[in-house]
């Protein structure tokens, strides 16, 4: 009888025992649960807001080699805020510079910066980081600058000058940028605002009248054109749009739901539309010119002399839009002429894409001349 006892007596502890663990477990879990919550209760809410800072002292400044071999410095400066609700305030700040020129922001004495504020709401800590030098003010210089030569040299038609670039930027910003915030096909878009901007830019620089129509009209066919090269180029190469940062920060951005191919073409046809709107007005001006001296000329006449005026702009402003395009790839350019193998760069998706758009921009603009002065050789004999 014994046994069966202890048996039983050993069963039964043996029974607690695991009851006892199974309850610590779960006393565990529930403290980890806890302790989860807790953690996510306590992480720290910050708010960032950006202003202006001068350096006005560096404390501290000291290089040391990391590791891989590279140089970082790091300053401890004394910074005034000149800017935001932080305003005539000074603040102590760790500047890290690396040794990659890109990214290497150095303080200097008396000197402007870019200053995030890091706040915690909950502490109400505040740290402040120096993120890039103060440029802001060249921009509004260089827009007084060119405001005040077009005015000085154009007179009133300066002051028109303005109004329609203004226009077009704003029809660039407001109504471009958002329609293809919204899913719109990116190269339809630009076609229609590029050929709204035409016409709003040469109604108020040249008047209502057939020189405005028929420059719009010819524009509105070298766009077209220059679009639709832009679109068989990217389909057969094929380009995906994505040959650069910032397509790459809008295709990781679910926010956007973008043609990416579209968005190609739509930049192509924007950047050659200044050039080939020139072109057009241009030939449509000297039409205009050429039948009020000569009344009796027939159409094929001013068809012929805008033809002529047309292809001594055609050189210049297709050597323009080469060199615009070729200034911006300076770098790759100096790449490639230090490369055995050219072919490993000329097949790069940045570089056929900047290729594409020269030449689809250039093609574009020829196609403007002949079909501007055909238009305004037209109406320029049937007006009354």
């Amino acid at each position: 009888m014994k046994l069966p006892r202890i048996l039983f007596v050993f069963i039964l502890l043996l029974s607690f025992s695991g009851l006892g663990i199974s309850l610590s477990k779960q006393t565990l879990n529930i403290k980890a649960e806890k302790s989860d919550k807790a953690t996510e209760a306590k992480e720290p809410h910050t708010k960032e807001t950006y202003c202006h800072g001068k350096v006005i002292k560096i404390i501290s400044d000291v290089s040391e080699e990391l590791p891989g071999g590279n140089i970082q410095r790091t300053q401890q400066l004394l910074l005034k805020i000149i800017s935001g609700e932080d305003k005539g305030k000074k603040r102590v700040t760790i500047n890290i510079i690396p040794d990659n020129p890109a990214f290497a922001i150095v303080g200097e004495l008396d000197k402007q910066y870019l200053i995030t504020k890091v706040e915690n709401t909950d502490t109400g800590n505040e740290d402040f980081f120096v993120i890039d030098y103060h440029r802001e003010y060249l921009i509004w210089i260089l827009c007084g600058l060119f405001v005040f030569i077009l005015i000085l040299v154009g007179g009133f038609k300066g002051i028109r000058a303005i109004i329609s670039l203004v226009s077009t930027i704003c029809l660039v910003a407001f109504v471009l940028i958002p329609l293809i915030e919204k899913g719109m096909n990116p190269l339809l878009s630009a076609v229609l605002v590029s050929v709204l901007a035409t016409a709003l830019t040469m109604a108020i620089v040249a008047g209502l009248n057939v020189k405005s129509l028929a420059s719009t009209l010819g524009t509105g066919i070298g766009v077209a054109v220059s679009g639709i090269i832009a679109m068989i180029v990217i389909k057969i190469a094929p380009l995906s749009g994505l040959a650069t940062t910032e397509a790459m920060i809008l295709w990781g951005n679910q926010l956007y739901q973008i043609n990416f191919k579209g968005l190609l073409a739509a930049g192509m046809i924007v950047s050659c539309l200044g050039a080939v709107m020139d072109v057009a007005i241009s030939i449509a001006s000297a039409i205009q010119e050429i039948k009020i001296a000569n009344p009796n000329y027939s159409v094929q006449e001013l068809l012929k002399s805008g033809m002529n005026v047309g292809k001594d702009i055609m050189g210049t402003m297709t050597n323009t839009l080469v060199l615009a395009y070729t200034g911006m790839a300076l770098p790759l350019l100096l790449l490639i002429s230090h490369e055995q193998n050219p072919a490993k760069f000329l097949n790069l998706e940045l570089v056929v894409s900047e290729v594409a758009a020269a030449i689809s921009g250039s093609v574009g603009l020829v196609i403007a001349i002949p079909a501007t002065a055909l238009i305004m050789s037209y109406l320029v004999d049937r007006k009354k």
